[in-house]
């Protein structure tokens, strides 16, 4: 299924001098006397006869262009006056410019002494007349390259309108045409975020390239050319761009060609093919536009967000071997063939929407990720020597009613009684967690997010991706940054990783169910979840599976070479059969926290949910990632509602329809009787 591709389209230009109006006196005398002979010239009448014919021909060319086009006289007209209007600044402020510099250098020449004498007089003159320029009461008249050149007067106009006017240039005067391409994309807001979008090349980018290569640019980027500016358009501009062809021509006095050769020829950009299953990312993103209600692209006005609603969501699903991503799925989204070529008020309605649609939730949204966490806390924990049969008596809170509770606590009023770490992990129990960590120290925490990639980018082939905050305490921070384990870390005492010079008890306990100031993105926790279920293994994760070369004979997909997923170092079977066992409860067992929303009958799923509270007056981040199935992972996931409330009761929901779909489409198969 094509999702971005370019359409061959033509543009009518036309040389300013036949769009002017009224018309140049000097350019419409010049027309006239070319079509008289030279004696016909000194005639007066048959100069104005001839200018006459000029006029007429102006005005039966745009009734013509009209008829051909379907574009009304007074939409031309409009055309018309933007380009006159456009060069008419320009000319007035190279007037200006010139007009202040004529008065400077007048200004600057020296004064005769009212004393002088004579002789005094009479040299200053003789010096004045040798070393200055003959001073002329008004400057020449100013004429620039744009009052000559051709100006782009319609655009998007067919094959068959451009070969009517290439072929009859007599009834088309001043008129020419030009190809150029419009990039579509036929499925708009599916994938949007990961698509991405192609759009004029900025001024300053442009100066900039143009400075750096000295005017010989490998791309060869020239004005009003398109640059990918997200997603896989901006992450693989080079390989999609191409080049254009290059052909030195040498003509003579008169203007024919003596000479041509081709210097460079063309190179098409290659076709990329992504590793997205379209129907899973369209169905999924449509739950999440059900969970949201209207997105940005179906209101007329920005919405305004209830307080109960969640600002936005995001869900990824990964291949559990190799890293592919099948669905990246940010919401609320956005149209692309919108963006592309945005109108003033398609564009202020983006911008303004108060959800951001055109931020990448999936790559670039850095939250807590809560309990989902603390599936990377019990590798730690075990790593660390913990007994996992051992149980922590929960009575709800650590130590004070009022601090440290668990979520049954806080609600309802009870804890979870003797709890081991399988137990833990099903019920989300908050207090073993604390108590464990307690014990351990904040160290192995620290030390085993670091290895399964928190704290820096997962590496995925989209621009812009977020590292995520890993907090650690000074000691650790000096060392991950000495080992360069977190790569947000560049010294220290700075880095995104850092966390300033203090760490206090609570520290440590909030990092442990995934609080404190950890923070994660979608794709981090998907990545986590897929190492649990993959036998340890850390992949990369990526969109774009392969690319052919277009208009070849060879147009066969190639696989792209992708980074082998590497173990984990340290990383034991027997802790992930533990942590395995306790996210596979967390859905199966009658008292896990995703058993009422998530278990379904046709396959077996294990997952965390996760609540991660946000602070006063805001509702908390829901979570739910996981993989599926349970005895044979083959995709992980991660589900996340900004502001959406409780990871059980509302992510919970979504990752069931994930699942189902996955089953609907054959991605994955029920389990066997």
């Amino acid at each position: 299924r094509v999702l971005a591709h370019d359409v061959e389209r033509f543009a009518v230009l036309i040389n300013y001098r036949w769009t002017q109006e009224p018309p140049d006196p000097l350019w419409l005398k010049r027309q006239a006397l070319e079509r008289l002979s030279r004696a016909e010239r000194a005639d007066d009448r048959k100069v104005e006869a001839a200018t006459e014919a000029i006029l007429a021909e102006r005005r039966a060319m745009w009734r013509r262009l009209s008829e051909l086009t379907g574009v009304s006289l007074a939409e031309l007209q409009s055309e018309r006056q933007a380009i006159q209007n456009r060069v008419e600044r320009m000319v007035a402020a190279v007037e200006e410019r010139r007009g202040a510099v004529h008065a400077a250098a007048k200004a600057a020449e020296p004064e005769i002494p009212a004393d002088a004498s004579a002789w005094e007089r009479a040299w200053n003159t003789v010096v004045t007349t040798l070393t200055t320029s003959p001073e002329r009461a008004d400057l020449d008249p100013l004429t620039l390259p744009e009052q000559d050149a051709n100006h782009r007067l319609l655009d998007g106009l067919s094959l068959e309108v451009a070969a009517e006017i290439e072929s009859h240039p007599e009834m088309f005067s001043g008129l020419s045409t030009e190809r150029t391409s419009r990039r579509r994309y036929p499925e708009q807001t599916i994938a949007a975020h990961v698509v991405g979008v192609r759009r004029p090349i900025a001024d300053e980018e442009l100066a900039a390239r143009q400075a750096r290569f000295e005017g010989d640019d490998p791309l060869d980027y020239r004005p009003g050319d398109r640059q990918g500016q997200t997603g896989v358009e901006a992450h693989y501009e080079r390989l999609l761009r191409g080049r254009r062809g290059l052909r030195r021509v040498v003509r003579n006095g008169r203007g024919e060609i003596v000479a041509s050769e081709v210097v460079r020829h063309p190179q098409p950009g290659r076709d990329l093919v992504l590793t997205l299953n379209l129907e899973l990312q369209r169905r999924m993103e449509q739950a999440l536009d059900e969970t949201l209600g209207p997105s940005a692209t179906t209101v007329e006005e920005a919405p305004v967000i209830r307080d109960d609603a969640s600002a936005g969501a995001a869900l990824v699903a990964l291949d559990v071997r190799t890293g592919a991503v099948l669905a990246a799925v940010s919401a609320p989204r956005f149209d692309l063939e919108v963006l592309a070529e945005p109108d003033a008020d398609s564009w202020r309605q983006i911008v303004e929407d108060p959800r951001r649609p055109l931020f990448d939730r999936a790559t670039r949204m850095a939250v807590a990720p809560g309990s989902t966490f603390k599936a990377l806390t019990a590798i730690a924990l075990l790593e660390s020597g913990l007994d996992p049969d051992a149980t922590i008596f929960c009575r709800g809170y650590l130590d004070t009613p009022n601090r440290y509770r668990c979520y049954t606590y806080r609600h309802y009023g009870y804890g979870h009684g003797d709890t081991n770490l399988s137990d833990a992990l099903a019920r989300s129990c908050n207090v073993y967690f604390f108590s464990a960590a307690r014990e351990v120290g904040p160290e192995p925490l620290v030390e085993w997010a670091g290895r399964f990639g928190f704290g820096r980018p997962t590496g995925i082939d989209l621009p812009g991706e977020e590292a995520g905050t890993l907090p650690a305490p000074p000691r650790e921070r000096i060392r991950l940054a000495a080992a360069n384990v977190d790569g947000s870390l560049r010294d220290p005492d700075s880095g995104r990783g850092a966390t300033g010079l203090h760490w206090y008890p609570g520290d440590t306990l909030g990092l442990a169910i995934g609080q404190s100031r950890l923070t994660t993105t979608p794709l981090q926790v998907a990545r986590l979840m897929a190492a649990i279920g993959g036998d340890g293994r850390l992949v990369t994760p990526h969109v774009v599976r392969g690319f052919a070369q277009p208009q070849t004979a060879d147009s066969s997909e190639q696989s792209w070479p992708v980074r082998e997923a590497a173990p984990i170092a340290g990383l034991s079977a027997e802790t992930l059969r533990r942590v395995r066992e306790g996210l596979e409860r967390v859905v199966a067992d009658p008292r896990g926290t995703g058993y009422k929303q998530v278990r379904l009958k046709e396959v077996a799923i294990a997952g965390k949910t996760g609540t991660a509270e946000v602070g006063p007056g805001r509702r908390d981040h829901a979570w739910f990632a996981g993989y599926v199935p349970a005895d044979r992972p083959k995709v992980a996931f991660a589900v996340v509602l900004e502001h959406g409330g409780s990871g059980g009761s509302d992510a919970g929901p979504l990752a069931r329809r994930l699942v189902q779909e996955l089953l609907a489409l054959g991605i994955i198969e029920a389990a066997r009787e």
